[in-house]
């Protein structure tokens, strides 16, 4: 799925939805179309059911508004009219006087069909045929059904609570029989046709089992002149059979006369039995599709997770590489500071050395004169002669110039036990740390 690369997951669903409708495989056919219409996947629908989906080159027609209340476009459907199965065919008359009567009435009949084939012509100009810009397509068949359940009972079809074009759209979408049904308030043939065949068991029966989608209004409303209009009834009653062909909804019956409930129902089951192989093959390449797309899903969702974990695994290999080089490079510093401190205290305690080498003792009968002795921790004895007076830090240097003092360490005295404080930069006198008489003092090694 590499063309939908540039989607988000909800463009990502609008375009499979699209594509399930119109059964077009060309996503970039399908994307140009929805990005024309900003992804309102019913106006792209009804654009393409109208365009018969133009080449990209061909220019798509947007002008048609995407809301309901002001949509008087009619929905264009195809014309494939199938061999009337409904319409009981003439019967030739027996015998002598059927022929005697059948010649005498046939004069009368003819004027009788004309002068109301005339009537018919001249109030369809007295009848509104209009369809006004702003109206609710969804509250006029709410309207007839309210209608239709006072008057004829709700003992029917169920009406598809939609606009003519949301049912054209759900028909398609789904696959399924669509029968349209116009009437007219007030008009007998219409009443006759409702109370005797739409209010029938069997036929009721016959639309739950094979799941057959029925949609219904009136004349006298604009929604039901829209369909009307569509199915290019003349009179009414109208009852037109559509049904998805070649990616549009077409009418293969259409009813205009009267006909009994029995003639309805044997025509509609022969119709379903020609026609329903037709929509079962379409129906199982829809599932195949369907499949496909939902394996292409998963395989890409299974690709996505794959890369996930791939990029993690890859993040966290990153993270500890730069943790391990952050770490080493402590280490390094660590040792190189050891080292340096290391170095730095070996040349320190050879300038020791060399001062106290150099330097004399102090005088013992200077009245200041203190012996200190120092004890290493190997066992060794070591004493020299300071003054009280003197920085303690003396004491600090003196016992770090000889080699036998670890590189860390503090003095200590044993009685009473207590830590001397003293360092290089100690500022007290040897008398303000406690030492006031001569005094061994023990070395410790702090890294013992």
């Amino acid at each position: 799925m590499a063309d939908e690369g540039n989607l988000n997951p909800e463009q990502t669903e609008k375009l499979v939805q699209f594509q399930e409708i119109t059964h077009n495989d060309s996503i970039e056919d399908c994307k140009r179309i929805l990005e024309l219409f900003e992804w309102n996947v019913e106006s792209a629908v009804q654009n393409a059911f109208e365009n018969n989906f133009p080449s990209p080159s061909a220019p798509l027609r947007t002008n048609q508004s995407t809301n309901s209340l002001n949509n008087t476009q009619i929905p264009n459907v195809d014309y494939e009219i199938q061999p009337s199965s409904f319409i009981d065919q003439a019967v030739a008359p027996q015998g002598f006087f059927q022929w005697t009567f059948t010649i005498i009435s046939l004069p009368f009949r003819f004027i009788f069909r004309t002068l109301l084939d005339i009537a018919s012509f001249v109030l369809s100009f007295l009848e509104n045929d209009s369809i006004p810009e702003n109206y609710d397509p969804i509250s006029n068949v709410e309207e007839f059904i309210s209608y239709f359940d006072e008057k004829f009972g709700t003992s029917h079809p169920a009406i598809l609570n939609q606009s003519y074009t949301q049912a054209l759209d759900l028909a398609k979408r789904e696959l399924k029989f669509l029968v349209v049904y116009i009437h007219r308030n007030e008009d007998n043939k219409s009443i006759k046709f409702a109370n005797e065949n739409l209010t029938n068991q069997e036929l009721i029966t016959l639309f739950g089992q094979k799941d057959i989608l029925f949609w219904a209004c009136t004349k006298n409303l604009p929604e039901g002149r829209k369909a009307f209009k569509s199915i290019k009834a003349s009179k009414c009653p109208a009852l037109a059979i559509l049904l998805p062909k070649r990616n549009k909804m077409t009418i293969v019956t259409k009813i205009e006369e009267p006909i009994s409930a029995n003639k309805l129902i044997g025509g509609l089951r022969k119709l379903i039995n020609e026609q329903e192989p037709e929509l079962i093959v379409a129906r199982n390449e829809k599932e195949e599709r369907a499949q496909t797309q939902q394996i292409r899903k998963q395989q890409d969702e299974a690709f996505q997770e794959s890369l996930r974990v791939d990029r993690e695994r890859e993040r966290k290999k990153q993270q500890e590489k730069v943790a391990l080089q952050k770490a080493e490079e402590l280490e390094r510093l660590r040792i190189q500071e050891e080292e340096n401190n290391l170095k730095r205290k070996h040349e320190l305690r050879a300038e020791y050395k060399k001062l106290y080498e150099s330097k004399p003792e102090h005088d013992a009968k200077n009245p200041e004169a203190i012996r200190i002795g120092f004890k290493f921790p190997e066992g060794s004895r070591v004493s020299r002669i300071f003054l009280r007076t003197e920085s303690s830090s003396e004491l600090y240097k003196y016992v770090f110039s000889n080699d036998q003092c670890p590189l860390n360490f503090e003095l200590n005295l044993l009685q009473p036990n207590r830590k001397i404080e003293c360092s290089e930069q100690s500022q007290l006198t040897i008398q303000e740390i406690g030492i006031e008489k001569p005094i061994l003092l023990y070395v410790i090694d702090q890294d013992a």
